[in-house]
């Protein structure tokens, strides 16, 4: 895929991951637009990256639906659209963990991809082309201990994309999947992990998620795992 001109879209990229993307699409010469609901941080991030941005939260769909129509009305195409934007929670076992944590999770981690997933593909079914790109983990492959929320949330947008991809049967429509292992971002902002320091950067990630689009042949589900100690 030629990356020069797409118009990428990425929802939680004002940090970490999101951010990196961010910065390597541009470099390949893409119009890239970030948004995030932390207005500062977006602002900061888009002058840093020389990006476009729109500020929206992804939990809302009417604010997905005005960054969708932000975007395309701007440049008048989605080429890839970018469901990056996650949360996690303290890890605990499953009777431990907090209700409205648990919905709060679900509205970004799995809702926040939903409405994503919609609103692009108003666009991409008008203009007939597009490709949707849902950041998972290597938690969505297999469940894991005391992460039952969070791996239960990526399970769920695993089946979100198994999903769409029977819609898309026949079309010039596409849905990847990246599933990366543990990587170094603010998102275990409740409690970092005690191994943190052998978690992945987030740029090598990013390099390899560039690179698979730019080959002949991407996976459509690139795993990205953690180098074995």
């Amino acid at each position: 895929m030629n990356l020069k001109n797409k118009v990428v879209v990425i929802t939680g990229g004002s940090k970490g991951f999101g951010k990196s993307l961010a910065s390597l699409f541009s470099k390949e010469g893409s119009e890239v637009i970030i948004s995030s609901d932390k207005k500062e941080d977006i602002e900061k991030t888009a002058k840093e990256l020389a990006v476009d941005f729109f500020p929206a939260d992804v939990t809302s769909y009417d604010e997905l639906a005005n960054l969708g129509k932000y975007v395309f009305e701007k440049y008048g195409a989605i080429g890839i659209w970018i469901n990056n934007a996650g949360i996690q929670i303290a890890p605990s076992l499953v009777e431990d963990v907090d209700i409205n944590k648990l919905k709060r999770l679900f509205e970004i981690n799995f809702f926040g991809y939903f409405y994503g997933c919609q609103v692009a593909l108003k666009y991409m079914k008008s203009q007939k082309s597009g490709l949707i790109i849902n950041v998972n983990s290597t938690a969505g492959l297999e469940g894991k201990s005391n992460i039952s929320a969070y791996s239960a949330s990526k399970f769920a947008i695993k089946g979100l994309t198994e999903s769409l991809r029977k819609e898309m049967v026949d079309t010039n429509l596409n849905v990847y999947t990246i599933f990366p292992g543990g990587m170094q971002t603010d998102i275990y902002k409740e409690k970092i992990p005690d191994d943190i320091q052998e978690y992945m950067q987030v740029e090598p990630v990013a390099e390899k998620v560039i690179a698979n689009l730019k080959s002949g042949d991407p996976e459509q589900d690139l795993i990205i795992k953690r180098p074995a100690k």
